[in-house]
């Protein structure tokens, strides 16, 4: 299967310096920090670089209506041309 995938998630982070010593730690235990060096060569090999960029996903869906709209009209035009018949004996 191939096509996009959009994933839609917000994020509040907090102001800087607006969390104590002792939340930060709690932070850092939950989300603890990961080098690349802790990663194997599969992991590695397995990452795929994306670039993130914002889409107003209203207008993605009328994009891709559209371009579905113009495929089934090209198809419409592929199929309407003359038809043999057949030669009688």
């Amino acid at each position: 299967m191939k096509g996009k995938l959009y994933i839609h998630f917000s994020v509040d982070f907090p102001e800087s310096g607006s969390l104590h010593t002792e939340q930060q730690e709690a932070v850092e235990h939950i989300f603890p920090r990961r080098t690349v060096n802790e990663m194997t060569e599969m992991e590695l090999d397995e990452c795929e670089e994306t670039t993130l960029v914002d889409v107003n996903i209203d207008d993605e869906m009328k994009r891709k209506e559209q371009q579905r709209q113009q495929e089934a009209y090209e198809e419409d035009e592929d199929n309407g041309g003359p038809r043999a018949q057949c030669a009688q004996q």
